[in-house]
């Protein structure tokens, strides 16, 4: 077999040529223009797209959303209060605030440990009620006047809340945070579960889709972060974890 492949070796080699040389003809073709192969890296860009400037007009509302006249302000709705849109008290009264505040004295006293820890708790009491009494008749900045007595707003509220049988720390409805103009452009309302203990701190805030709508993102989080920081009154009588509800009304500048 060698030799024989040795001995025609040149024969092998032009045979082999000349198939090629026919294969390539074959495979060949002719153009009447010439046109130009450009690489495909040449000109290469990134597409970028417009920046759209967020104004009033391009921000989608929910169709059902009607933020409309809304106060800055908390509502619970457990209050059983007679309501007005004019005449009316944002806090309650400073004997409930007195009241709430001798609730947690009377706790950290009960929980005091020998004579010398209770006499100075004791102290620690009379101080607080005595700046309890000056801070109680002082407004916040969003809180009107307390003209109205027992008389709670009637209109629309950027947050309204239900914890029952319970109230914000020293009845002032500020400790309720509100998130609703942290957002920016856009509205929408975002529900948030919450869970208090006895001493009126929020344990947990989850975030409710089902009782939400036109919730964004940044929307969601502030309103956890604000449910979180809300603060209510202590309670002897409540359970070690009470169940509630914020509901945060999110409104465009």
């Amino acid at each position: 077999m060698f030799d024989w492949i040795e001995r025609y070796k040149f024969g092998i080699i032009a045979t082999l040529m000349v198939y090629i040389a026919i294969f390539m003809y074959l495979q060949m073709d002719s153009y009447d223009h010439y046109f130009e192969i450009r690489s495909f890296t040449d000109g290469a860009y990134v597409k970028e797209e417009p920046e759209v400037e967020i104004d009033r007009d391009n921000i989608q509302i929910p169709q059902d959303f009607e933020a409309g006249d809304i106060k800055n302000m908390a509502n619970d709705v457990n209050d059983s209060r007679k309501r007005s849109y004019e005449d009316y008290a944002y806090n309650n009264n400073a004997k409930d605030v007195e009241q709430s505040v001798r609730d947690l004295e009377k706790q950290f006293y009960n929980e005091a440990g020998g004579d010398a820890e209770r006499k100075k708790l004791e102290q620690q009491m009379k101080d607080r009620q005595e700046k309890q009494t000056t801070s109680s008749t002082t407004n916040n900045s969003n809180t009107p006047s307390n003209n109205g007595g027992d008389i709670a707003y009637k209109g629309k509220t950027m947050v309204d809340y239900s914890l029952k049988d319970r109230q914000p720390f020293q009845n002032n409805k500020w400790y309720v945070r509100n998130p609703g103009y942290t957002c920016g452009y856009g509205s929408g309302v975002v529900h948030i579960d919450i869970k208090v203990n006895q001493n009126g701190n929020v344990t947990t805030a989850e975030y409710n889709p089902s009782k939400s709508n036109g919730a964004s993102t940044c929307m969601i989080e502030k309103a956890i972060e604000y449910a979180k920081k809300s603060r209510f009154a202590y309670s002897s009588k409540a359970p070690s974890s009470q169940s509630g509800w914020i509901l945060y009304t999110f409104v465009s500048q």
